[in-house]
């Protein structure tokens, strides 16, 4: 063994005892446009590994290694003609250097090797490494990718929202008795639909409604960033290989069964395919990229930055309005080797603080507890933001060091940091949930109540039915709270003379502009690939805003007819005033329970409000009775008779339409076939 040893080591020697000469490539521009030619030549310097002397008119042999290229002759230097097809032979100049020049292929990247073999036979080379770059193809394919991993998310996302259906706001208002159950509930209706957006979306909705408090909204929204990080995970395990077999098997579902439900899982199949396709053109095309140096030193400066890492995460976000799309943008640059594990884990924390500018816009218009909540989701995102970039500037310290250690892939390394992230922090604030809501009240401080903001209708919701459905329940509150006060409001002005006639009209005009919003935006769903209870409901959502626009309509008639009385009406003696009074307090108490109905789907309200109608018709019918014994009796003018009981009439109208608001919410918002009562 030991002369085994001894003659490999002798062979070394004289080997490396014969190597005469020495050749090194010399400096040039890696990268060029495809279709081009290179705009530096490929040189290489030979001397004597002796003196180190160039060695003059010595043939270099250039050859293509790898990748689309072709070798042409460098002005000023000498070639062998009887060179092959698949290089070049170059003699060097006085100066020892030979040189080729090269037209750039197909995008790529190119290995172009350099061979020179001395007197006794012993080869030496030199290597270039070209990228070949197609801008336009570049920036169409990452923008092309971009969308198609977007529209599969969309996909994926509305038709899981649809197959869950209302289940998703069940268990959301189920499941929040305490924090710990809101977390998992937040997690688990996230984990369900793929959007942490549509989660917080619907929470903030809740918080406005007065169906959450903020605590358990706090805790929701932390479920929904643990429940968030499942797409980065899937991403991870690399199955963008089946993109093709499920966007088949999901359009084969999609397109050819009869049952609904297939339909919208063959979709989310679909959706899943398509999600994974757009991951895989992002990265093809990044792939080439790494070979750059400029490429790779922009990437680098740019992703070491921690300030400036976290701004891009968080604008791309805000610009895409996905979450799982810059996580997967992300695990794209680090799986080609543009960015490091540091600056993709500040990418990512960037995108947990851009994924909460979407329940900040739901908030918009919403009273304050909703944009409390709305708070308290981008406090827990920017404190843990900080806190985790300043564990990670170290990169050898312990958070580095534990990422590295959960996997060898750098994908899965940053799907699983986007994790750790979301996971810690939430076991980090839950013993702070009650103070993270002291907090958010004193940034946002409760007060008295503002007047009715202007209708908030996002046109983005519509691709999300469920959650459009939401925001116009919400809405249709809103407007019904406003007709309710107007017209509660003009009774008393039309009974006593307060409030004034003008701002009244005016808050008929507001209700007339709601309905025209409303019934747009409602309008719109019908080319929404809605679910048979989303079809059946739209009507019912349609005949709601109207029967809401009438009551306010007879608010005008109200201020109308106080043109015909005089002083306070309910100071005349009579029957007829008496009913007057009874037709307003019954026509307030129906405002007030239909609002409530419509606010918390309340049967028990929407029932009252049936009762109260039948006392409010027996009441108008007796007014007509009296009506002449009034005159008889009482003296009323016939003007101010005829008014007041014009104003009970007007009131019996107004009781109709929130008989039929009130009829559709113990109908359950179905449409059953048959128009609503007058």
């Amino acid at each position: 063994m030991r002369y085994m040893f001894f003659l490999l080591a002798l062979f070394s020697s004289i080997s490396l005892a014969q190597s005469e000469l020495n050749i090194r490539s010399l400096e040039y521009i890696d990268h060029g446009d495809s279709g081009k030619e290179l705009s530096t030549s490929l040189s290489v310097e030979v001397t004597s590994s002796r003196s180190g002397a160039p060695i003059e008119s010595y043939p270099v042999y250039f050859t293509i290694g790898g990748g689309d290229a072709e070798l042409n002759p460098a002005e000023g230097y000498y070639t062998v003609e009887e060179s092959t097809a698949e290089g070049l032979i170059v003699q060097t100049d006085e100066n020892g250097i030979a040189a080729v020049d090269a037209n750039l292929g197909k995008m790529g990247e190119i290995s172009i090797v350099a061979t020179i073999t001395d007197s006794d036979g012993v080869p030496s080379t030199a290597s270039f490494s070209v990228v070949s770059l197609d801008v336009k193809a570049i920036v169409f394919q990452i923008i092309g990718g971009l969308a198609v991993f977007l529209l599969g998310m969309q996909m994926m996302s509305a038709n899981l929202q649809l197959v869950a259906g209302n289940r998703m706001k069940s268990i959301l208002r189920a499941l929040t008795a305490n924090r710990f159950m809101a977390i998992i509930a937040g997690a688990l209706v996230t984990a369900l639909v793929q959007s942490s957006s549509a989660t917080t979306v619907i929470t903030v909705g809740f918080v406005n409604s007065a169906l959450m408090t903020l605590q358990q909204a706090v805790g929701v929204v932390l479920g929904a960033n643990i429940g968030t990080t499942i797409t980065g995970q899937l991403i991870a395990f690399k199955i963008t290989k089946y993109a093709f077999p499920m966007i088949a098997i999901g359009f084969a579902l999609s397109a050819f069964s009869k049952n609904r439900k297939r339909q919208m899982w063959g979709k989310v199949i679909l959706g899943l395919g398509l999600l994974f396709l757009g991951m895989t053109t992002m990265s093809g095309i990044m792939k080439p990229l790494r070979a750059s140096a400029p490429v790779r030193e922009f990437f680098t400066n740019f992703s070491t930055n921690p300030v400036l890492a976290i701004f891009a995460g968080t604008l791309v976000t805000v610009f895409v309005q996905s979450s799982s799309a810059t996580v997967g943008l992300t695990m794209t640059l680090a799986g080609s080797g543009l960015i490091g594990l540091q600056g993709a884990i500040f990418l990512v924390l960037g995108d947990n603080i851009g994924t909460t500018i979407t329940a900040q816009l739901a908030a918009i218009g919403s009273n304050r507890a909703a944009k409390q909540a709305a708070m308290a989701h981008t406090l827990i995102n920017v404190i843990g933001a900080i806190y985790f970039a300043l564990l990670a500037l170290d990169q050898d310290g312990f958070f580095m060091k534990l990422v590295r250690r959960t996997s060898s892939d750098a994908m899965r390394q940053v799907a699983n940091a986007h994790t750790m992230f979301n996971v810690v922090n939430v076991l980090l604030f839950i013993p702070f949930v009650p103070a993270l809501t002291k907090l958010c009240r004193i940034i946002i401080p409760s007060g008295e109540d503002i007047p009715e903001p202007d209708l908030l209708l996002d046109s983005n919701l519509l691709s999300s039915p469920v959650l459009a459905f939401d925001s116009l329940d919400r809405e249709i509150t809103k407007m019904a709270r406003v007709s309710g006060k107007g017209v509660c409001w003009a009774a008393e002005h039309f009974l006593t003379g307060k409030h004034q006639a003008k701002r009244l009209l005016s808050m008929e005009d507001s209700v007339d502009d709601m309905q025209r919003d409303l019934t747009v935006y409602a309008s719109k769903l019908f080319k929404e690939n809605l679910s048979s209870e989303q079809s059946l409901r739209l009507p019912v959502v349609l005949h709601t805003i109207n029967d809401i626009e009438r009551v306010s309509d007879h608010a005008v008639n109200m201020v109308e007819a106080r043109n015909r009385v005089e002083g306070n009406v309910l100071d005349y003696e009579g029957p007829l005033t008496v009913a007057a009074g009874q037709a307003f307090e019954i026509l307030k108490e129906m405002t007030e329970q239909v609002v409530n109905a419509l606010e918390t789907h309340d049967l028990k309200a929407a029932q009252k409000v049936l009762v109260l109608e039948g006392r409010m018709n027996q009441i108008e019918e007796e007014a007509r009775n009296n009506y002449g014994k009034s005159l008889a009796t009482y003296g009323i003018a016939n003007m101010s008779g005829l008014a007041i009981l014009d104003f009970i009439d007007y009131c019996e109208r107004a009781g109709d339409h929130l008989k039929n608001i009130a009829q559709s919410i113990i109908g359950g918002g179905i449409w059953h076939g048959q128009e609503p009562g007058e």
